[in-house]
């Protein structure tokens, strides 16, 4: 009966206090709920093609036999897979997006979709664990302080950077922030999956120093995102700022052509803007 209960609230709860967490800190233009529940069922759905891909290089009966093994299979079929399949998913959907306005969005955004993938993957271990055996609870404990974290984290630094890039006007800046976040997201995601690999193939002697080396991981990644998380609302700070004191273009008669809040094109003599409905003053 316990088990009943815990288990669901151990899916749910990492969840929800994650991205509390994150959007507490969007302070200056809060993203549209209907914007982030999105993309949070799409990181939910982004672990369909990742699992496809990742089948399809390893096949369906694969096994970790050997040390080389966990780390190939950590960086390559899984780390990088699933942080590639994420990237493109908050890319694709926010990346030309007007409601993507300063730099902590691309945060916010890659949290999101980070955190649909991790809580669907979540529950899928989850619910094997439950039809295994008696593991269930310990793994939906173990998973909530580890794993799910982990893929939050992934999503802070591939935002960070997506969210840098997002107000680069050179093509190659763009496409080399991203690309950068990427290697570190996958970095960090390939370390953290090779001590959990790693666990399944050296002895027992040595398996407390793979989760010494997993909890390490997880607290050298956290660091980096809190840096991160940082810089990006001192620059979302800067850009707020700049756009409350920056006059928008205007016609040779006087008339504003553009709202000074979200950028938008105007019709003449509106008094609030049809895009974010703010009085235009």
């Amino acid at each position: 009966m316990f088990s009943l209960i815990a288990i669901p609230a151990l899916l749910i709860a990492p969840a929800v206090f994650l991205f509390y967490f994150f959007w507490i800190r969007d302070r200056w233009e809060k993203e549209p709920w209907t914007v982030l529940w999105f993309l949070f069922l799409l990181g939910c759905g982004s672990v369909i093609p990742a699992a496809i891909i990742e089948l399809g290089i390893l096949g369906l009966e694969w096994e970790i036999e050997t040390i080389g093994q966990a780390f190939i299979v950590a960086f390559i079929p899984v780390a990088l897979v699933e942080e590639v399949v994420k990237l493109v998913t908050v890319y694709v959907w926010t990346f030309k997006s007007r409601h993507f306005t300063e730099e902590y969005d691309g945060i916010i955004y890659a949290v999101s979709v980070g955190l649909g993938f991790a809580f669907l993957e979540n529950c899928l271990f989850v619910f094997m664990a439950l039809m295994e055996g008696p593991d269930a609870l310990a793994t939906a404990v173990l998973r909530a302080f580890t794993a799910v974290p982990a893929h939050v984290l992934d999503g802070v630094i591939v935002g960070y950077f997506l969210g840098r890039s997002r107000f680069h006007d050179s093509p190659s800046s763009r496409a080399g922030l991203i690309a950068f976040g990427l290697i570190i997201a996958v970095a960090f995601h390939g370390l953290y999956d090779s001590f959990a690999f790693l666990m399944l193939v050296v002895p027992d002697t040595l398996q407390v120093w793979c989760i010494i080396g997993l909890v390490w991981t997880l607290v050298v990644q956290w660091g980096t995102a809190h840096r991160l998380i940082r810089s990006a609302m001192e620059h979302s700070a800067i850009r707020w700022k700049e756009s409350q004191t920056a006059e928008p273009p205007v016609t040779p008669a006087g008339t504003r052509n553009f709202c000074r809040y979200c950028g938008e094109k105007l019709s003449t003599g509106s008094k609030f803007c049809t895009s974010c409905g703010k009085h235009l003053g």
